[in-house]
């Protein structure tokens, strides 16, 4: 009786085992563009790292909905269950920034180190927004240097320049859902293409890159 007891034991977690879903292909796929570290491995992707993992959430779970679309994404997210949705966000949201190895931390800034006059025009953006449109800092939101705001607010500080520019260019068209509060677009309308440009070198200069 205990040999049968132990059997159906030993049944039953070899079960549970095979039921668990392999969450490192999820991994393995996402890697391929985004790098087991959350670094994008060329010009124009994404580097994920230390993002919030609810934005990160979010955004999956757009592409999957057909509700954000990217031809690359569109590859992968539409047959992802929640499961492998949720474990990315999470494996990702806690890649560290190379500079969190640093023996110097960067001090993080909410104003510029400028008289806003006498800032670029990147560094005046992201620290006064533009005044004349009723814009915002961009700090207002994504926080300290740009380092983001969980739950929903994502890092701008060393993310990808090109990257950043597409993604206003895609709210300036109307490409891209508004994002959180409904904002992303207003802003996006506001800035010419030098101020895109200006801001979205600013905040991928900020910090060490991986």
């Amino acid at each position: 009786m205990k040999k049968i007891s132990f059997f159906l034991f030993i049944l039953s977690l070899s079960s549970l085992v095979i039921a668990q879903p392999k969450h490192d292909d999820i991994i393995n796929a996402c890697s391929a563009c985004h790098g087991l570290d959350g670094n994008g491995i060329s010009e124009g992707i994404p580097n994920l790292w230390q993002q919030p993992e609810a934005y990160l959430k979010a955004q999956i779970e757009a592409f999957r909905d057909y509700t954000r679309i990217n031809p690359s994404m569109d590859a992968v997210s539409h047959e992802l269950p929640d499961a492998d949705i949720l474990y990315a966000a999470q494996y990702y949201s806690k890649q560290p920034d190379s500079s969190s190895r640093s023996k110097e931390q960067p001090q993080l800034q909410w104003r510029g180190d400028k008289w806003p006059g006498d800032m670029m025009l990147g560094e005046k953006i992201a620290y006064t927004g533009k005044i004349s449109d009723k814009i915002q800092a961009c700090v207002a939101c994504h926080g300290p240097s740009g380092i983001g705001v969980a739950p929903f607010f994502p890092r701008l500080k060393g993310q990808d320049k090109t990257y950043l520019i597409k993604q206003l260019n895609a709210w300036k068209t109307a490409d891209r859902p508004p994002g959180v509060m409904g904002v992303m677009v207003s802003i996006a309308v506001s800035l010419t293409d030098e101020e895109i440009n200006a801001v979205a070198d600013y905040f991928a200069n900020q910090g060490e890159k991986k």
